[in-house]
């Protein structure tokens, strides 16, 4: 037994002495430009699929609500400054929707069927639908100025980028707040914060990881439960050739108690995978459609 325990340790500390430890020399410190690039009368067209679940529990009672929802939307190029601005005109372009709570017959929304079919909860997404909105960004994905139109809505075009050149593992950070009701009229606001790293480079693509983070703890649960879906992480894909974005993959995952005066709890189970498309088959899904 002896033996053979001496030849096993001594072909595990042989490994240990050929395998040599990684070196900063055989990292990739290539470093890249990352910015948009917007070209005059350039029509950008994304798919976006999104899914939420809601599960509220008080005591023994549990309610569960599904939404799945199917969005067309595309930004023009309006016009491009001598910096590189971009002026672009956003919109949203289609919505489908399905809405099922427990075991009822899911309620329904299609933007492409007739008005007179669309159960009153859906009117808010209707009046969304079409209203083109004028954004000029930066090619930093900044916003250096916006149209403020009682229904235009964030669409999340453009994620912020970074200033100067990142090397893959590099990390850079934008701070925002969001709003939340803290009474019938009263309102506040909380900091946020998410960090980008370059995750990896493929082919001129630039994958970016990202997570959310609330900067001031909460603790009142109804305030964190208005956050509950605002921190969410996922992957992001920016064609550094075209400058455009070509895919963004986001999910999250949070629970809050004590919902219900100290009792209860909800669990919000949220993705959303926007996939750029070719105008051309946008058309032709039209087309399709109103043959149909």
């Amino acid at each position: 037994m002896r033996p053979f325990a001496y030849c096993v340790l001594s072909f595990v500390l042989s490994l240990l002495t050929v395998v040599p430890a990684p070196t900063f020399a055989e990292e990739d410190a290539t470093e890249y430009t990352l910015r948009y690039k917007f070209t005059a009368n350039e029509f950008v067209h994304y798919d976006v699929d999104s899914k939420n679940k809601m599960v509220v529990e008080k005591n023994q009672a549990k309610v569960i609500t599904i939404n799945n929802t199917n969005t067309l939307k595309h930004y023009r190029v309006i016009w491009v400054d001598e910096e590189g601005n971009g002026t672009l005109e956003t919109m949203i372009d289609r919505v489908q929707m399905s809405v099922k709570l427990d075991d009822q017959e899911a309620a329904t929304f299609d933007s492409k069927q007739p008005i007179e079919k669309d159960l009153k909860q859906f009117e808010p997404i209707r009046k969304s639908i079409g209203n083109a909105s004028r954004i000029v960004y930066s090619p930093l994905g900044k916003v250096v100025s916006k149209e403020e139109k009682p229904d235009a809505q964030n669409q999340g075009f453009m994620i912020p980028l970074p200033e100067n050149k990142v090397k893959i593992g590099d990390s850079w950070k934008e701070e925002y707040d969001v709003e939340v009701s803290v009474g019938k009229t009263l309102r506040k606001k909380v900091p946020i914060r998410r960090t980008f790293t370059l995750e990896s480079m493929e082919d001129q693509v630039a994958v970016i990881k990202f997570k959310t983070k609330v900067l001031k703890r909460q603790n009142d649960p109804k305030i964190g439960l208005q956050l509950i879906q605002k921190t969410p992480s996922g992957s992001i894909k920016l064609d550094i050739e075209r400058g455009v974005i070509i895919s963004q993959d986001v999910s999250s995952d949070k629970a809050q108690i004590g919902i219900f005066d100290g009792q209860g709890a909800m669990r919000a189970i949220t993705s959303r995978v926007e996939t750029l498309v070719d105008p051309a088959t946008i058309a032709k899904t039209d087309t399709n459609t109103d043959s149909k």
